[in-house]
């Protein structure tokens, strides 16, 4: 009886445990304001302990980098000057191609183009979850990081921003299973939902079989879902498969983006589409955008796809 008795605080405690759970996951479910507080500010700790964690990587690294030779610093520098006087060049060229865009799509009654901020952000660690296709970022709600955020690299389209805080947000890559997004597919002028897989591959399902798109292609964002920016590059065409159903193709893609080395990213903080605060209604406007759904796993992609995105 003794022996029973000896683990029956560890037994109550856990059940203890389990019932504060519950009652924590339901009111996130339900979602009140004051829940939400409570969720940053939890995740304002965690992230704290995160950047605790990786510090002494930083530090190795940082100690590493001192002991760097001054010819290899030089060479770097001089390389680093070359590039930015490379692209200080492109840049102008951008500049003047995009006023005669802007010129145009005024001339077409439509709407010019903004070209949004971005955010510099310093990968700071992982969240406490297996799921490796997240990471957080040394960036929150004081350097207006928002859930919904797009988020990319040198090359190409990372993921989104799924959680945000004061110090801090986590990042949710575009290879995850719980991601999607609407992109081009190649220069056909068709669009289709692209779902990660959880590895280094990405998918999209039940694109009409007359598609001329082959492997090579660049896949970019469309802009549709109003989550990313218009021609961003996200993938890159590796096979194209047959579906199961009859009249349908699967492209099968790589990312862009060098997921497996992100010191660094940038994170997109101006949606395209802003529109001006309303002055009258007494409370400032969040700018946040929508989420990609990242949830609905009951409704697959595929179910959407096909033809009634394409636009034919």
């Amino acid at each position: 009886m003794a022996l029973f008795d000896s683990h029956r605080p560890g037994l109550n405690r856990l059940l203890v445990l389990v019932v504060v759970s519950i009652i924590l996951m339901s009111l996130d479910r339900i979602g009140t304001r004051w829940v939400s507080q409570l969720d940053q500010g939890m995740g304002s700790v965690t992230d704290g302990i995160i950047q605790t964690i990786n510090q002494p990587v930083v530090m190795a690294n940082s100690i590493g980098r001192w002991f760097v030779g001054r010819a290899e610093l030089h060479e770097d520098l001089d390389r680093l000057r070359e590039e930015n006087t490379l692209l200080r060049g492109q840049m102008q060229q951008f500049v003047s191609l995009k006023r005669e865009v802007d010129e145009l799509r005024t001339l077409l009654d439509g709407e010019a183009s903004d070209v949004p901020g971005v955010l510099l952000a310093r990968r700071i660690g992982h969240p406490p979850t297996p799921n490796a296709n997240l990471f957080t970022i040394g960036r929150g709600f004081d350097d207006d990081v928002r859930p919904g955020d797009p988020v990319i690299d040198a090359y190409g389209i990372v993921g989104q921003v799924l959680r945000s805080t004061a110090t801090g947000a986590t990042v949710i890559k575009l290879t995850s299973r719980d991601h999607i997004l609407s992109v081009v597919l190649g220069d056909t002028g068709r669009t289709a939902l692209l779902r990660g897989t959880n590895g280094n591959q990405l998918v999209a399902e039940r694109v009409p079989e007359r598609t001329k798109i082959q492997a090579g292609d660049v896949l970019s964002t469309s802009g549709i879902d109003k989550a990313f920016p218009r021609g961003y590059p996200v993938a890159q065409v590796t096979a194209i498969e047959a579906d199961e159903a009859q009249g349908f193709i699967r492209v099968v893609a790589r990312p862009i983006a060098d997921l497996a080395r992100l010191d660094y990213v940038l994170v997109i903080t101006e949606p395209p589409d802003a529109e001006e605060p309303d002055s009258e209604a007494g409370q400032p406007e969040t700018l946040e955008r929508p989420m990609v759904d990242m949830t609905a796993t009951e409704h697959p992609a595929p179910a959407t796809t096909g033809g009634g995105e394409n636009g034919d």
